[in-house]
Protein backbone atom coordinates (compact mmCIF):
# COMPACT_ATOMS: atom_id res chain seq x y z
CA UNK A 1 0.00 0.00 0.00
CA UNK A 2 1.31 3.66 -1.10
CA UNK A 3 0.77 6.97 0.94
CA UNK A 4 1.94 9.38 -2.32
CA UNK A 5 0.63 12.43 0.21
CA UNK A 6 2.46 13.62 3.31
CA UNK A 7 3.86 16.35 4.81
CA UNK A 8 7.44 17.14 6.77
CA UNK A 9 7.94 20.81 8.12
CA UNK A 10 8.48 22.78 11.15
CA UNK A 11 6.30 25.14 11.80
CA UNK A 12 8.56 27.47 13.61
CA UNK A 13 11.01 27.50 10.89
CA UNK A 14 8.91 27.17 7.89
CA UNK A 15 5.48 28.75 8.21
CA UNK A 16 4.41 32.25 9.09
CA UNK A 17 3.22 33.10 12.34
CA UNK A 18 -0.02 34.10 9.97
CA UNK A 19 -0.62 30.82 8.58
CA UNK A 20 -0.31 29.06 11.79
CA UNK A 21 -2.79 31.31 13.29
CA UNK A 22 -5.07 30.63 10.24
CA UNK A 23 -4.50 26.89 10.21
CA UNK A 24 -5.93 27.06 14.41
CA UNK A 25 -8.69 29.09 13.13
CA UNK A 26 -9.82 26.63 10.61
CA UNK A 27 -9.54 23.73 12.94
CA UNK A 28 -11.20 25.78 15.70
CA UNK A 29 -8.62 24.78 18.42
CA UNK A 30 -4.60 24.89 18.58
CA UNK A 31 -3.02 22.65 16.49
CA UNK A 32 0.85 22.08 16.19
CA UNK A 33 1.72 21.13 11.98
CA UNK A 34 5.21 20.29 13.23
CA UNK A 35 6.31 16.71 12.12
CA UNK A 36 8.30 14.62 14.29
CA UNK A 37 10.31 12.38 12.25
CA UNK A 38 9.56 9.18 14.73
CA UNK A 39 5.69 10.11 15.07
CA UNK A 40 6.01 9.91 11.33
CA UNK A 41 7.21 7.14 10.82
CA UNK A 42 4.98 5.71 13.24
CA UNK A 43 1.87 6.78 12.00
CA UNK A 44 2.70 5.95 8.32
CA UNK A 45 4.02 1.93 9.68
CA UNK A 46 0.76 0.78 7.38
CA UNK A 47 2.52 1.75 4.13
CA UNK A 48 5.07 0.09 2.06
CA UNK A 49 5.93 3.51 0.03
CA UNK A 50 5.50 7.21 1.49
CA UNK A 51 5.89 10.33 -0.34
CA UNK A 52 6.93 12.92 1.61
CA UNK A 53 6.86 16.83 0.46
CA UNK A 54 6.79 20.47 1.98
CA UNK A 55 5.97 23.38 0.85
CA UNK A 56 7.51 26.63 -1.35
CA UNK A 57 4.85 29.32 -1.53
CA UNK A 58 5.96 32.75 -0.26
CA UNK A 59 2.63 34.55 -0.83
CA UNK A 60 0.99 31.77 1.93
CA UNK A 61 3.73 31.90 3.84
CA UNK A 62 5.23 28.36 3.69
CA UNK A 63 9.38 27.72 3.14
CA UNK A 64 10.00 24.56 3.17
CA UNK A 65 14.11 24.31 1.75
CA UNK A 66 14.39 21.05 -0.16
CA UNK A 67 17.59 20.01 1.87
CA UNK A 68 14.99 19.37 5.07
CA UNK A 69 13.38 17.32 2.87
CA UNK A 70 16.24 15.22 1.80
CA UNK A 71 17.47 14.79 5.51
CA UNK A 72 14.35 13.66 6.61
CA UNK A 73 13.92 10.74 4.19
CA UNK A 74 17.39 9.61 5.16
CA UNK A 75 15.41 8.11 8.49
CA UNK A 76 13.61 5.30 6.12
CA UNK A 77 15.25 5.48 2.76
CA UNK A 78 13.66 1.93 1.69
CA UNK A 79 10.12 3.31 2.35
CA UNK A 80 10.10 7.16 1.92
CA UNK A 81 10.17 9.03 -0.88
CA UNK A 82 11.02 12.93 -0.86
CA UNK A 83 9.39 15.26 -3.40
CA UNK A 84 10.87 18.97 -3.72
CA UNK A 85 8.98 21.72 -4.18
CA UNK A 86 9.49 25.20 -6.07
CA UNK A 87 7.63 28.61 -6.03
CA UNK A 88 7.46 29.86 -9.98
CA UNK A 89 7.20 32.93 -8.92
CA UNK A 90 10.46 33.53 -7.25
CA UNK A 91 13.84 34.05 -9.31
CA UNK A 92 15.72 31.36 -8.28
CA UNK A 93 12.89 28.86 -8.94
CA UNK A 94 14.68 26.69 -11.11
CA UNK A 95 18.24 26.77 -10.05
CA UNK A 96 16.15 25.56 -6.76
CA UNK A 97 14.58 22.65 -8.06
CA UNK A 98 17.93 21.13 -10.13
CA UNK A 99 19.61 21.38 -6.96
CA UNK A 100 16.79 19.38 -5.44
CA UNK A 101 16.21 17.00 -7.67
CA UNK A 102 20.01 16.29 -9.20
CA UNK A 103 21.65 17.65 -5.97
CA UNK A 104 19.52 16.08 -3.33
CA UNK A 105 18.42 13.02 -5.67
CA UNK A 106 14.39 13.91 -4.60
CA UNK A 107 12.48 11.99 -7.06
CA UNK A 108 9.37 14.55 -7.98
CA UNK A 109 7.79 17.83 -7.21
CA UNK A 110 4.79 19.57 -5.30
CA UNK A 111 3.61 22.72 -6.48
CA UNK A 112 1.14 24.73 -4.62
CA UNK A 113 -0.37 27.48 -7.78
CA UNK A 114 -3.36 28.49 -5.20
CA UNK A 115 -0.57 29.12 -2.14
CA UNK A 116 2.12 30.78 -4.06
CA UNK A 117 -0.43 32.93 -6.10
CA UNK A 118 0.17 31.88 -9.97
CA UNK A 119 -2.37 30.28 -12.44
CA UNK A 120 -0.80 26.92 -13.27
CA UNK A 121 -1.04 28.10 -16.58
CA UNK A 122 1.16 30.95 -16.45
CA UNK A 123 4.27 31.18 -18.72
CA UNK A 124 6.55 31.27 -15.79
CA UNK A 125 5.67 27.22 -14.62
CA UNK A 126 7.23 26.39 -18.26
CA UNK A 127 10.73 26.05 -17.33
CA UNK A 128 9.41 23.48 -14.42
CA UNK A 129 7.09 21.40 -16.60
CA UNK A 130 9.29 21.04 -19.64
CA UNK A 131 12.10 19.99 -16.97
CA UNK A 132 10.19 17.30 -15.32
CA UNK A 133 8.47 15.66 -18.27
CA UNK A 134 11.90 15.59 -20.02
CA UNK A 135 13.49 13.85 -16.91
CA UNK A 136 10.22 11.94 -15.52
CA UNK A 137 9.32 13.46 -12.72
CA UNK A 138 5.76 13.22 -11.70
CA UNK A 139 4.03 16.59 -9.80
CA UNK A 140 1.63 16.64 -7.12
CA UNK A 141 -0.58 20.15 -7.20
CA UNK A 142 -2.53 21.27 -4.60
CA UNK A 143 -5.82 21.88 -5.99
CA UNK A 144 -8.92 22.21 -3.80
CA UNK A 145 -9.77 24.58 -0.93
CA UNK A 146 -7.63 25.48 1.74
CA UNK A 147 -7.55 27.95 4.79
CA UNK A 148 -5.50 30.56 3.58
CA UNK A 149 -6.96 33.75 2.94
CA UNK A 150 -4.57 35.50 0.79
CA UNK A 151 -4.58 32.12 -1.85
CA UNK A 152 -7.18 32.69 -4.93
CA UNK A 153 -9.53 29.49 -4.98
CA UNK A 154 -9.39 30.63 -9.10
CA UNK A 155 -6.20 29.67 -9.23
CA UNK A 156 -6.95 26.08 -7.48
CA UNK A 157 -9.79 24.80 -10.10
CA UNK A 158 -9.09 21.63 -11.32
CA UNK A 159 -10.25 22.41 -14.81
CA UNK A 160 -6.86 24.57 -15.30
CA UNK A 161 -4.94 21.35 -15.04
CA UNK A 162 -6.82 20.04 -18.58
CA UNK A 163 -4.50 22.74 -20.46
CA UNK A 164 -1.28 21.84 -18.78
CA UNK A 165 -2.17 18.03 -19.69
CA UNK A 166 -3.18 19.30 -23.27
CA UNK A 167 0.43 21.04 -24.04
CA UNK A 168 2.66 18.84 -21.60
CA UNK A 169 0.65 15.08 -22.57
CA UNK A 170 3.31 13.06 -21.04
CA UNK A 171 3.84 14.66 -17.61
CA UNK A 172 2.69 12.65 -14.92
CA UNK A 173 0.49 14.90 -12.61
CA UNK A 174 -1.86 14.44 -9.20
CA UNK A 175 -4.58 16.64 -8.46
CA UNK A 176 -4.58 16.30 -4.97
CA UNK A 177 -7.85 16.29 -2.76
CA UNK A 178 -9.49 15.54 -5.80
CA UNK A 179 -9.76 18.99 -6.08
CA UNK A 180 -12.70 19.29 -3.28
CA UNK A 181 -14.99 20.68 -3.17
CA UNK A 182 -14.72 20.29 -7.26
CA UNK A 183 -14.96 16.76 -6.98
CA UNK A 184 -16.65 15.84 -10.82
CA UNK A 185 -14.69 18.79 -12.23
CA UNK A 186 -11.17 16.85 -11.63
CA UNK A 187 -12.76 13.62 -12.01
CA UNK A 188 -13.76 14.28 -16.03
CA UNK A 189 -10.37 15.63 -15.84
CA UNK A 190 -8.10 12.71 -15.11
CA UNK A 191 -10.79 10.68 -17.10
CA UNK A 192 -9.13 12.49 -20.47
CA UNK A 193 -5.77 12.31 -19.67
CA UNK A 194 -3.65 9.15 -19.28
CA UNK A 195 -0.76 10.60 -16.98
CA UNK A 196 -3.37 13.00 -14.92
CA UNK A 197 -4.05 11.25 -11.74
CA UNK A 198 -6.24 12.46 -8.29
CA UNK A 199 -5.51 11.47 -4.92
CA UNK A 200 -7.82 11.32 -2.24
CA UNK A 201 -5.96 12.72 0.86
CA UNK A 202 -8.11 14.58 3.46
CA UNK A 203 -11.46 13.75 2.31
CA UNK A 204 -12.87 11.24 4.61
CA UNK A 205 -13.71 13.26 7.76
CA UNK A 206 -16.25 14.95 5.21
CA UNK A 207 -17.92 11.57 5.00
CA UNK A 208 -21.09 12.95 2.65
CA UNK A 209 -18.62 14.63 0.05
CA UNK A 210 -16.48 11.66 0.32
CA UNK A 211 -19.19 9.24 -0.68
CA UNK A 212 -20.63 11.00 -3.43
CA UNK A 213 -16.96 11.62 -4.85
CA UNK A 214 -16.55 7.98 -5.03
CA UNK A 215 -20.06 7.14 -6.12
CA UNK A 216 -19.00 9.82 -9.13
CA UNK A 217 -16.22 8.36 -10.22
CA UNK A 218 -17.75 4.74 -10.26
CA UNK A 219 -20.14 6.39 -12.58
CA UNK A 220 -17.69 8.43 -14.39
CA UNK A 221 -15.29 4.87 -14.66
CA UNK A 222 -12.00 6.46 -13.40
CA UNK A 223 -11.68 4.72 -10.07
CA UNK A 224 -8.34 3.29 -11.45
CA UNK A 225 -6.92 6.89 -11.62
CA UNK A 226 -7.49 7.53 -8.25
CA UNK A 227 -4.46 7.23 -6.04
CA UNK A 228 -4.36 6.71 -1.67
CA UNK A 229 -3.12 9.76 0.47
CA UNK A 230 -3.10 11.08 4.01
CA UNK A 231 -2.42 14.52 3.87
CA UNK A 232 -0.11 13.68 7.80
CA UNK A 233 -0.71 15.75 9.81
CA UNK A 234 -3.96 17.05 8.70
CA UNK A 235 -5.08 13.18 8.42
CA UNK A 236 -3.73 10.07 9.68
CA UNK A 237 -2.44 7.06 8.19
CA UNK A 238 -5.11 4.10 9.71
CA UNK A 239 -8.05 7.12 10.28
CA UNK A 240 -7.58 7.48 6.48
CA UNK A 241 -7.10 3.50 5.30
CA UNK A 242 -10.63 3.24 8.00
CA UNK A 243 -12.19 5.86 6.49
CA UNK A 244 -11.72 4.79 3.09
CA UNK A 245 -13.07 1.23 4.03
CA UNK A 246 -16.10 2.45 5.89
CA UNK A 247 -17.17 5.23 2.75
CA UNK A 248 -21.25 3.35 2.77
CA UNK A 249 -21.05 4.22 6.48
CA UNK A 250 -22.57 7.61 5.36
CA UNK A 251 -25.88 6.07 3.72
CA UNK A 252 -26.72 3.18 6.18
CA UNK A 253 -29.71 1.01 4.46
CA UNK A 254 -31.00 3.88 2.73
CA UNK A 255 -30.48 2.00 -0.30
CA UNK A 256 -28.65 4.78 -2.08
CA UNK A 257 -25.88 3.32 -4.61
CA UNK A 258 -22.91 1.80 -2.55
CA UNK A 259 -19.33 2.24 -3.03
CA UNK A 260 -18.03 -0.94 -4.51
CA UNK A 261 -16.05 -3.37 -2.52
CA UNK A 262 -13.57 -3.13 -5.56
CA UNK A 263 -13.66 0.52 -5.56
CA UNK A 264 -12.08 0.54 -2.14
CA UNK A 265 -10.30 -2.14 -2.59
CA UNK A 266 -8.18 -1.20 -5.71
CA UNK A 267 -7.11 2.37 -4.23
CA UNK A 268 -5.97 0.86 -1.13
CA UNK A 269 -3.78 -2.24 -3.60
CA UNK A 270 -2.74 0.22 -6.40
CA UNK A 271 0.73 0.21 -7.63
CA UNK A 272 0.51 4.63 -7.15
CA UNK A 273 4.44 4.82 -7.23
CA UNK A 274 4.53 2.75 -9.96
CA UNK A 275 2.14 4.10 -11.60
CA UNK A 276 4.19 8.14 -11.40
CA UNK A 277 7.30 6.38 -12.16
CA UNK A 278 8.53 6.38 -8.80
CA UNK A 279 10.35 2.48 -8.71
Amino acid sequence: MDNIHSHAWDERLHMAPETVREAEIARGFPLSLTVERDVFLANNAPFARTVVFGMKARLAGFWVPDDYIAEFITAAPDRLIGFASCDPTQPRCMEELREGIEGLGLAGVKLGPMYAGFDPRDERCAPVYRYCQERGLPILFHTGTTFIRAAPLGFTRPWLFDEVAITYPELRMVLAHVGHPFGEECLVVIRKHPHVYADISALYYRPWQFYTMLIAAQEYKVTHKLLFGTDYPFAGGVDSIDGLRNANHIIANSGLPRVADETISGILERDACGLLGLT
